[in-house]
């Protein structure tokens, strides 16, 4: 598989920042089987790559993604099938995403709707215009079963009777209520939405990207243990793991300068 072939999501790495384009703007970016793969390609390909320190996913046209495609996500491409580590469903999808030790951020314009907002809620970081619209109305306007994600995510963000109220009864929030809710990072409104993106872009692009691929798993890993076998988890990973950037980090301080970090 060659980038060059890449149909539904468009790929752009530009100094350390790798920018994922959901690229089917006349289905308003509905998931396919291809642009799931397609994703998922795109991002166990930057997990190898030492110059990508940053990957930014967000969508062409109007929105950010509105769920998978209702009328057929199609077969999963032959080019593809052989070339992927993950299983290509939206379970394999953000496994990857939480596993890639490097940072992953979301930007929201316009709409994230359904299983296009689990997509975000996958990532590290969200990033939404503040008018952007956050809803998940697969149970009360669709009678779906809605077993992609949402219903483990949405507590940890919210807190339980917010989570009732936005899963169950489909209500909606903008991008500024989501941020005040803890569903997503920042918002922010018109040109200082794309400002803001490229701000925290840049700056996780110049970051210790080893050390925050190191505490985005402990991060993860923690949500499912209780404190005593986290401390073990955690014990031993810096015997692991080694982090150049932890030396120049301290230099840094003890010059008194900015650090410049490699992501090593």
């Amino acid at each position: 598989m060659e980038p060059s072939k890449l149909q539904e999501i468009d790929r752009e790495h530009v100094k350390g920042k790798l920018t994922l384009t959901l690229n089917r703007p006349e289905k308003r970016n509905a998931i396919s089987t291809r642009m799931l793969a397609e994703l998922l390609w795109c991002l166990e390909q930057a997990e190898a790559d030492t110059a990508v320190r940053v990957v930014v996913i967000r969508g062409a046209g109007k929105g950010f993604c509105p769920g998978d495609d209702l009328a057929g996500m199609g077969s999963l491409p032959a080019e593809l099938a052989d070339h992927l580590a993950h299983e290509p469903t939206h379970a394999g999808l953000q496994r990857c995403i939480r596993e890639l030790p490097k940072p992953v951020i979301a930007a929201i314009h316009g709409y994230a709707f359904g299983v296009g907002l689990d997509l975000a809620m996958a990532c590290d970081f969200r990033v939404a215009e503040s008018n952007a619209r956050l809803q998940d109305q697969r149970v009360m306007e669709r009678g779906m079963h809605a077993l992609t994600g949402c219903a483990w995510f949405q507590p940890r963000a919210l807190g339980l009777t917010q989570a009732m109220a936005f899963l169950i009864l489909g209500e909606a929030m903008s991008g500024e209520q989501a941020a005040a809710a803890g569903m997503v990072t920042y918002a922010a409104a018109g040109e200082a939405f794309e400002a803001k993106v490229d701000e925290l872009a840049s700056r996780l692009a110049t970051a210790p990207t080893k050390a925050i691929g190191l505490m985005k798993r402990q991060i993860y890993t923690g949500l499912g243990l209780d404190h005593g076998d986290f401390m073990n988890f955690a014990a031993p990973l810096m015997q692991e793991v080694e982090i150049k950037d932890r030396r120049e980090g301290i230099q840094a301080f003890l010059e008194k300068r900015p650090a410049r970090f490699t992501g090593e």
